[in-house]
């Protein structure tokens, strides 16, 4: 799921940064990245950005269970973030008492190890 999310952010970023003629592989490939209007190229996403939640809430007008669906599969995702990060936060602070134990708990090597390689 992070990796959709990672995926449509960095698709975003790329959509408004690149010039429209260089994400339609139109041009000879030497873009100046001063002449990109990013004005527009904001405006652009946004619009699409808008277009993409007008069309979500007409399918939920279509299909109030589509939109049913989807709150509880945000909230499992919610839940289930919520709880690997608290289950992380939990091992991390155990591994942490456990490697100070450990440390405290082993002896040191002996100095002289060249007599024994003999």
């Amino acid at each position: 799921m992070g990796f959709i999310f990672r995926t449509v952010f960095w698709l975003s970023v790329a959509m408004i940064i690149v010039p429209p003629q260089a994400r339609l592989g139109g041009g000879d490939g030497d873009v100046d990245w001063r002449d990109i209007d990013l004005g527009y190229e904001v405006h652009a996403a946004a619009y699409a950005a808008w277009g993409l939640a007008v069309d979500a809430v007409s399918a939920c007008d279509a299909n109030p269970e589509l939109c049913k669906s989807a709150a509880n599969l945000w909230d499992t995702t919610v839940k289930t973030a919520t709880g690997v990060g608290a289950e992380l936060t939990e091992r991390w602070k155990d591994a942490d008492e456990n490697a100070e134990k450990l440390a405290e708990n082993t002896k040191a090597a002996p100095a002289k190890i060249q007599a024994r390689v003999e």
